[in-house]
């Protein structure tokens, strides 16, 4: 692709498009007089023809490559938009001017906002309104200085991620608040940061900021009018939104494309028909990019988003992170049997306290440094009451844990002081400490974070003067964890152990 005029680019965005793109373009090795990157290219064919996308992919390097497309692609939608209520309001005023019959004109939505971007941190929000500032062309930048002042950090207040993985410093670099909203307004020569929602066109915004605005039932001061029009949502890092509140998510979605409760100047003589008739979501945009997929991501584009346009699913193959283990460990995995969804949580629990439990109560081995680690909060909680009342000498690490209590934590079980260690996937998320002494891990459920998995085996520690043999790993799972599973297993294993009819017990070294 070389010509941006063949997609229905708006002239005023096109070169610096180009411009902005260049680097992206250079890095990737492709043609240099190629305006996209072949993954630019490939995805921009849907995102053009306005059908929904779920886009998954692990490979963190490609991210800058998709914003800037998404991003061109909100800016062309919102120019578009706005120069055509411009244009026929001209008509409509030179035909009153002449006195001659106004024909019906259907333009417009019940509120101005046309596109929301949802993001899980303020460093990402920058990334992509800094872009918007390079591609809209726009002369004159309102409050850019606020936004720089809100948005990003100075460097004494950046913290020390010197001995964080890579993927760690990614996402929580510069400023990581999760709860910001922020409305831009573009006229045809400038654009304007923190407009009011009622009078912006694009909203960039964290689920929490916009979930704090709309309230819950019964609140007197609650707004959800400015969400009734959009016509483009896109949903970034939803594999970071899923580690915040994904309620917060799921209670916007309930209350876009609502009939306004107020009118807000509203010139109902041009709303489009399909507003009136309470169609919006059917023509709507939705784009959702994730660096894996998850029942409740499946859940929300299969049963939330309803564009005429089509749909799309984009996955990748994986070949498991348990490729990236590096020690040898002897890993055995537990398959779970289950009849339904809604019994698998019971079923699972009680094939940890009465199969698991028990045998690590018997190994001299076993009931000492080791480590139980719980993906989900509800079962950390439903786990450390049956501990509590079962005395089991344990510390535990979650989310929620003090610094000082982590230290502590830490220390008492490096040294034997306590057995047990129980900790959950979103204190490895937020906190990413690499906790020493390990010796034997359980895995009550696989982490969504499959480089969580290798993390964790790769930190495994055999006792002084023996061998790596004397570490193990335990996996549970059931037939409901199979995304899960593939991506610690990759796609050739989990076949094998979700559907093998001989054993419900794997060994893997």
């Amino acid at each position: 692709m070389k010509n941006l005029d063949e997609l229905n680019i708006k002239k005023r965005l096109q070169e610096l498009f180009i411009e902005m793109n260049k680097p992206i373009v250079k890095a990737d090795e492709s043609e240099t007089d190629e305006i996209f990157t072949d993954l630019q290219k490939s995805l921009f064919h849907y995102i053009n023809n306005y059908n929904d996308i779920l886009y998954s992919n692990n490979d963190n390097s490609k991210m800058d490559e998709i914003r800037s497309i998404y991003t061109l692609h909100a800016l062309n939608h919102v120019f578009k938009t706005r120069d055509k209520i411009l244009k026929n309001s001209e008509k409509i005023k030179h035909l009153q001017e002449k006195g001659e019959d106004i024909p019906d004109i259907r333009d417009q939505g019940f509120t101005r906002p046309k596109v929301l971007i949802l993001l899980p941190y303020k460093n990402t929000a920058l990334d992509i309104m800094e872009k918007m500032i390079k591609i809209s062309g726009s002369k004159q930048v309102e409050n850019k200085k606020r936004l720089h002042k809100e948005f990003k950090l100075s460097s004494d207040e950046d913290s020390d991620m010197s001995d964080k993985p890579e993927d760690y410093k990614k996402i929580f670099r510069g400023n990581i608040d999760d709860c910001f909203r922020v409305g831009i307004k573009f006229t045809r020569k400038s654009m304007r940061f923190f407009a009011d929602f009622y009078q912006s066109d694009i909203i960039v915004a964290s689920p929490l900021g916009i979930r704090m605005i709309i309230g819950a039932e019964g609140e007197k001061k609650r707004d959800y009018d400015f969400l009734s029009s959009i016509e483009l949502l896109i949903i970034d890092q939803c594999q970071d939104l899923l580690m915040q509140n994904w309620d917060h998510l799921l209670h916007i979605l309930n209350y876009m494309h609502l009939i306004p409760k107020a009118t807000h100047d509203t010139d109902f003589s041009r709303i489009k028909n399909w507003y009136l008739d309470s169609k919006a979501k059917y023509l709507c945009q939705n784009l959702i990019f994730t660096e894996y997929l998850t029942p409740e991501l499946n859940s929300l584009f299969n049963t939330h988003f309803k564009n005429i346009s089509g749909k799309i699913k984009i996955r990748h193959q994986y070949y498991g992170t348990i490729n990236d283990v590096i020690i040898p460990v002897q890993q055995t995995y537990h398959r779970i049997a289950t009849k339904s969804i809604k019994q698998a949580d019971d079923d699972r629990f009680n094939f940890f306290i009465y199969k698991v439990l028990p045998n690590i109560q018997k190994s001299v081995i076993l009931q000492m440094h080791t480590a139980i680690y719980v993906p989900s909060y509800f079962d950390f909680i439903r786990i450390r009451n049956y501990m509590d009342d079962n005395d089991y000498s344990y510390h535990i690490l979650s989310e929620y844990t003090e610094p000082a209590d982590i230290s502590r934590a830490r220390s008492d079980f490096y040294h034997g002081r306590v057995r047990y260690i129980l900790m959950t996937e979103r204190f490895q998320y937020f906190r990413r400490y690499r906790i020493r002494g390990i010796q034997n891990i359980i895995f009550y459920g696989l982490p969504d974070h499959a480089n969580f998995f290798s993390e964790m085996l790769n930190n495994l520690a055999p006792p002084k003067g023996e061998e790596g043999s004397d570490v193990s790993c335990t996996v549970l799972y059931t037939k409901y964890d199979r995304l899960k599973l593939e991506r610690v297993v990759g796609f050739n294993r989990v076949q094998k152990l979700c559907n093998s009819m001989k054993s419900d017990t794997f060994m893997i070294a």
